[in-house]
């Protein structure tokens, strides 16, 4: 009854190590908002919510919403892992760190044109912190238009987001001010993207002071899992469950691994 059982052992590490393979998400790809900005310079430069020092504050909260229907290249949903911004193609290159930010994503239902003034009616369920607290140092190329989007935040935790459950909210929290330069931008651009923020208020302010039909031109690196990974992943786990309850019927009596050591 051992040799039944170790037997089959092949099979089940087999199954599992083509379950494991069958999770693995395609290659990260990048989507522009608005998408038919990619290579194109914005109409506006905007310094919020990274360059607030230019504008003497010290903090600043600041969302920016982006339509669901800019993301069809991940139908059923990806991992966002990273945020790009480009400098704005009338500036030239930077370097600079801030001492203090936070960054959170989720799925709103609030749209381009009806973000609340107050902050929590904005963030979604699935809110998540996805750039931890702390220093965040930017830099970026100039003298381009556009520039390449190469001012990038890599998430310390990335977000899971479908596009079917409602729009992506960006939640940035400066808490320490600082100084980087001002960023390509978009102006009235037909409910793609808008934003509220604060300036006077602050970061602790639950009320944005402002809001503006216009926003950052942002890209999004994207790892969207394979289209059949979950319809194969399931069948490798019956065909597991189909073995395991076969070997077991062979041998009840054995309450060892199926894999040990007679």
């Amino acid at each position: 009854m051992r040799r039944t059982t170790r037997r089959w052992c092949p099979a089940l590490l087999a199954i599992l190590g083509m379950t494991i393979r069958l999770g693995v998400a395609s290659d990260p790809f990048p989507i522009a908002v608005p998408g038919d900005l990619a290579s194109v310079e914005g109409n506006a430069a905007l310094g919020y919510p990274l360059n607030i020092g230019f504008f003497n504050f010290s903090s600043q909260r600041y969302q920016q919403v982006y339509d669901a229907s800019q993301f069809t290249l991940m139908p059923g949903g990806g991992y966002i892992t990273a945020i790009s911004f480009r400098v704005n193609g009338t500036l030239g290159p930077f370097t600079s760190t801030l001492p203090d930010v936070q960054l959170d994503l989720s799925t709103t239902p609030k749209t381009p044109g009806d973000l609340s003034l107050t902050f929590a009616d904005n963030v979604g369920a699935d809110d998540t912190v996805v750039y931890r607290r702390g220093a965040l140092t930017l830099s970026g190329s100039g003298g381009g238009k556009p520039n390449p989007f190469d001012v990038t935040i890599t998430l310390t935790t990335p977000f899971h987001y479908d596009p079917a459950q409602g729009n992506l909210l960006l939640d940035v929290r400066n808490f320490g001010g600082g100084q980087t330069t001002q960023f390509d931008a978009t102006s009235q651009y037909g409910d793609v993207l808008s934003r509220v923020f604060t300036d006077v208020s602050g970061v602790g302010s639950p009320v944005a002071d402002g809001s503006a039909s216009s926003g950052l031109v942002t890209q999004f690196t994207v790892e969207a899992p394979e289209p059949s990974t979950a319809a194969l992943l399931a069948l490798g786990l019956a065909a597991l469950l189909r073995v395991g309850h076969r070997a077991t019927a062979v041998s009840r009596r054995s309450e060892r691994s199926p894999c040990g050591r007679e």
